[in-house]
C-alpha cells in the first residue's frame, strides 16, 4: 500500500483536500521535474486511485490531528505556563510568608528578632570557649520603628563571610551536625534582618573583630531576596571601644579585641507585660546562668542579669549518627549507596550509632544478608528487610554525650538568681532525666519547681518552657510541654486544679527544659514542641518525680500551719478563760504551760535563716509542748556547705551532717546556732533536719531519720565537681 500524508493550515479548522505526493514534489521543485520524478508521480497517482476507496476516513482524521500537533508545538497553554514557572529563592518565599517565622505582629516580631540575635551570640561564645557577655539595646526611631543592637564577646566573623551569615537564609554550620545547639536551620538572624529591611527599608550594620591583630570591620548591607544573598553597601575599618569595661584614668575605654555587633531597624512594639523582650531575657538568664546579659530598653532603663556561674557548658566534640530505630527507607538507601564502607557489617557499625557486634549480627540474620555484602549494591527489597530487622532488634539508645543538660545545680541557681523578687519559700530539687530517644533522636528532660513567697495564689501556675536552653514564649497550647502538664492530676501533689485537668493554680512556677540534637518544633518559628508521645511521657515522669518533693514540703507546711493555728487558739482562749475564772473565784491566774502541753502534745522545731555579708546565720529553736520530756537526736545538713561555729557544739559529725543530742523537760525550749561561711542566698541549697529516737508523729518541723540519705542534691553537687553536669 502507498503512504498518504496530509498538511493543514494551522489557523484553519476546515479540512482541505489532501495534498498528494505529486503536489509535494511539484512544490519542492516546480522548474525541474526529472524523468525519474515523472515516473514516480505516475506510479503514485495510479496507486492513489486504487486505494482511495479503501482508506477509512477515521485514519485520515488521526493523521490530521498528529500533523496539527506538530504544527502547533510551542503555542499551547501548557507551554505558556511552563514559561511562567521559575525557581523560587527561599528568602523570597519567607519574605511573603514571614508569619511562619514568627513575624506576624509588632510585639511578636520584636521578640523574635531579639531572640534570634541572642541565640546566635550565645552559641558563638560557647563554641569559642568564651563566657558570654551580651548587650542588647533597643531605641525608638519614631512611627513604630525600633532600632535593635545585639553585641557579644564571641570570636567574631571574618569580613568575607559577613554577607553570608547575615544575608542568606538556610546558611549555617549547625544543620544536620548531630549536635545540640540553639540554632538549627540557619534562618533566624537573616530572617530578622530581612523583616526589618522589608518593614523599614533600612540597611543592617554589622561590626565585627576576630583578634587583637586584626582591625574591627563595620559593614553596611542589605539582603537581596531575589538571589538570597547579602549585598554589601559599604565597608570600613574602625577602632572598637569596649564601653562595658572600666575606662582608664584619662576616661579612655579599652579596645574590644573580639566580638560581633549586629544593628538593624524593625517595625515593632515594645512592652514589658508578658510576653515581652524583658521576659524572654529573664528566662534566658535562668537557663544560662554562665551568661552576663545587659539590656537597655527604649526608655534607657538598664537591666542587668549577672552571671551566677563561671563554668561553660561542656559541648560535645562530635555529632550523633543516625540511630537504626529512627531511619527511614529512603534515607537508608541513600546512606548505603553513598557509604565509604564496602562491607555491610562495617557500614552498620560506622555509619549508625549504637550498633555493636551482637546487634549487627542479629540485624543481618533477620534481614538474611551477610556482612560482606556491598552496601552500594543494596536493593529496595534488601533495604526494606533491614528496616524491618531494625524494628525487631533490641538496640541501645543513642549516646548522651551529644546532649548538653543544664543540670540540677545550675537550674536551681538560675531560678534563685532571677526570681529573687518573688522571694519563694521553697525550691524543689530539679530533676534531670536520663536520655531517651524518639525516632532515633536522643533527648532528655529537666524539671524544676518553685513555690510560695510573693507568687500569686489565685492564678494559674507560671510555666517556663525551654528547648535547648531557649525560652518558648508563644503557642503554649500546642506544645507537648503544656499538654504533659495539663494531663497530670496536680491535686494529688497539693496544687489546686479544677476537675483534675488543665493547668493547675497556686503560687508556683514550673520549669521544663527539653534538650535534643533535633528538637521537633511545630513550625520554623521554633515556639512549640511537637506532640510526640515519647517526649510527653518523659516530661510527665520528670514532673511527677519533682512534684513528690513539692508535695512533701506542702504536707509539712500544712501540718505546721494546722498545729500553729491550734496553738494560737489555745494561747488566746485558755488565758482568757483562766483570767475570767480567777476573777470569779478571787484567786491568782494559774500557770497554763502544762495544760497547753497536754492539749498540743508536740515538739516544735523551727528555723530562722539570715543572709549576712559573706555568710549565712542559722538559728534552730526547739520547744517541748508535751507532758513528758523529749529526748532525741537532731541531725542537720546544709547541702554544699560545712556547718562551723556551732553553739552548742555538735556532739557528733557524719560527713556534712551535724548531730546534737537533745534533752528537754516538758514546756522547756532550747536554741542551736551556727554559721555558714562564704555562703550567699544564691548558693544556699536549703536546710534539712531529721530526728531519731522519738515518734516523728509528735514532731513539727523535721522528718524521721531512716538511715538513708536522699542522694539528690549531694549527687548533683558531686557530679558538678567531677564535671559531669
Amino acid at each position: 500500500m502507498g503512504q498518504m500524508t496530509f498538511d493543514f493550515e494551522v489557523d484553519d479548522n476546515t479540512p482541505e483536500k489532501p495534498q498528494t505526493e505529486v503536489d509535494k514534489i511539484e512544490k519542492e521543485d516546480k522548474n525541474e521535474i526529472t524523468e525519474k520524478a515523472i515516473i514516480k508521480v505516475e506510479k503514485i497517482e495510479k496507486s492513489e486511485k486504487e486505494e482511495t476507496t479503501e482508506k477509512p476516513i477515521v485514519e485520515v482524521n488521526k493523521v490530521e490531528k498528529k500533523e496539527r500537533k506538530k504544527k502547533t508545538n510551542g503555542k499551547t497553554k501548557a507551554h505558556q505556563l511552563a514559561k511562567e514557572q521559575r525557581d523560587i529563592p527561599v528568602s523570597e518565599f519567607f519574605e511573603q510568608n514571614r508569619h511562619i517565622l514568627g513575624f506576624d505582629n509588632p510585639t511578636h516580631s520584636l521578640i523574635t528578632a531579639v531572640k534570634e540575635g541572642v541565640d546566635n551570640s550565645l552559641d558563638a561564645c560557647e563554641q569559642a570557649g568564651f563566657l558570654p557577655e551580651l548587650k542588647i539595646e533597643l531605641s525608638n526611631l519614631g512611627k513604630d520603628e525600633l532600632s535593635i543592637a545585639i553585641e557579644d564577646n564571641g570570636p567574631g566573623i571574618i569580613e568575607e563571610n559577613v554577607p553570608n551569615v547575615f544575608g542568606r537564609l538556610l546558611y549555617g554550620s549547625r544543620f544536620g551536625s548531630g549536635k545540640q545547639s540553639r540554632g538549627q536551620q540557619g534562618i533566624g538572624i537573616s530572617a530578622a534582618i530581612m523583616y526589618g529591611q522589608l518593614t523599614t527599608g533600612r540597611s543592617a550594620i554589622i561590626s565585627t573583630r576576630i583578634s587583637k591583630e586584626h582591625l574591627a570591620n563595620r559593614i553596611t548591607m542589605k539582603l537581596d531576596t531575589r538571589t538570597n544573598r547579602g549585598n554589601v553597601e559599604r565597608t570600613e575599618d574602625f577602632v572598637w571601644k569596649n564601653d562595658t569595661e572600666e575606662p582608664d584614668e584619662d576616661g579612655i575605654y579599652p579596645e574590644k579585641y573580639h566580638g560581633t555587633r549586629v544593628q538593624f531597624a524593625i517595625k515593632g512594639r515594645y512592652r514589658e507585660a508578658r510576653p515581652s523582650v524583658l521576659e524572654y531575657l529573664k528566662s534566658t538568664a535562668i537557663v544560662n546562668p554562665h551568661a552576663k546579659i545587659i539590656f537597655k530598653n527604649p526608655d534607657d532603663k538598664v537591666f542587668l542579669f549577672d552571671r551566677g556561674s563561671h563554668e561553660l557548658p561542656k559541648l560535645p566534640t562530635e555529632g550523633v549518627k543516625p540511630h537504626p530505630h529512627g531511619v527511614e527507607l529512603g534515607q537508608l538507601m541513600r546512606m548505603a549507596h553513598h557509604s565509604s564502607e564496602h562491607q555491610m557489617g562495617n557500614f552498620l557499625r560506622k555509619d549508625f550509632s549504637s550498633m555493636g557486634t551482637k546487634s549487627i549480627s542479629d540485624v543481618l540474620k533477620k534481614a538474611r544478608l551477610t556482612v560482606l555484602v556491598r552496601p552500594q549494591d543494596t536493593t529496595r527489597v534488601e533495604a526494606k528487610k533491614l528496616i524491618e530487622a531494625f524494628k525487631t532488634t533490641s538496640i541501645r539508645t543513642p549516646t548522651s554525650g551529644v546532649l548538653v543538660p543544664i543540670g540540677p545545680k545550675l537550674i536551681k541557681l538560675g531560678l534563685k538568681q532571677v526570681l529573687e523578687e518573688y522571694r519563694p519559700d521553697f525550691y524543689t530539687l530539679p530533676i534531670s532525666r536520663t536520655p531517651s530517644v524518639f525516632s532515633g533522636t536522643p533527648f532528655l528532660v529537666e524539671v524544676g519547681m518553685v513555690y510560695g513567697g510573693n507568687l500569686p495564689k489565685d492564678q494559674p501556675v507560671q510555666i517556663l518552657r525551654f528547648a535547648n536552653r531557649v525560652p518558648l514564649l508563644y503557642q503554649a497550647g500546642g506544645c507537648a510541654i503544656t499538654k504533659a502538664i495539663q494531663s497530670i492530676n496536680w491535686r494529688l501533689y497539693g496544687l489546686d486544679q479544677k476537675g483534675g485537668k488543665g493547668t493547675p493554680s497556686g503560687p508556683a512556677i514550673i520549669l521544663i527544659h527539653v534538650a535534643s540534637t533535633n528538637i521537633p518544633f511545630t513550625s520554623e518559628a521554633k515556639e512549640a514542641i511537637a506532640d510526640i508521645e515519647e517526649i510527653k511521657k518523659e516530661i510527665k515522669l520528670a514532673l511527677r518525680s519533682n512534684a513528690k518533693t513539692l508535695s512533701k514540703h506542702l504536707k509539712k507546711q500544712k501540718k505546721r500551719a494546722k498545729v500553729s493555728e491550734k496553738f494560737d487558739l489555745v494561747q488566746k482562749v485558755l488565758p482568757a478563760i483562766a483570767e475570767k475564772a480567777s476573777s470569779v473565784v478571787g484567786k491568782p491566774v494559774p500557770n497554763l504551760d502544762k495544760i497547753v502541753a497536754a492539749i498540743m502534745d508536740v515538739v516544735w522545731i523551727e528555723e530562722k535563716i539570715e543572709f549576712e555579708k559573706g555568710q549565712i546565720e542559722i538559728e534552730i529553736k526547739i520547744i517541748n509542748y508535751r507532758l513528758r520530756s523529749a529526748n532525741f537526736k537532731l541531725r542537720v545538713v546544709v547541702h554544699g556547705h560545712e556547718i562551723t561555729e556551732a553553739m552548742p557544739r555538735p556532739g557528733k559529725r557524719e560527713g556534712s551532717h551535724a548531730i546534737w543530742s537533745v534533752g528537754l523537760p516538758t514546756t522547756e525550749s532550747t536554741t542551736y546556732k551556727f554559721t555558714i561561711p562564704q555562703g550567699t542566698r544564691s548558693s544556699f541549697e536549703g536546710l534539712e533536719m531529721w530526728v531519731e529516737g522519738i515518734d516523728s508523729s509528735n514532731i513539727i518541723g523535721a522528718e524521721k531519720w531512716t538511715g538513708i540519705v536522699d542522694p539528690g542534691i549531694d549527687e548533683a553537687l558531686e557530679a558538678k565537681k567531677q564535671g559531669l553536669l
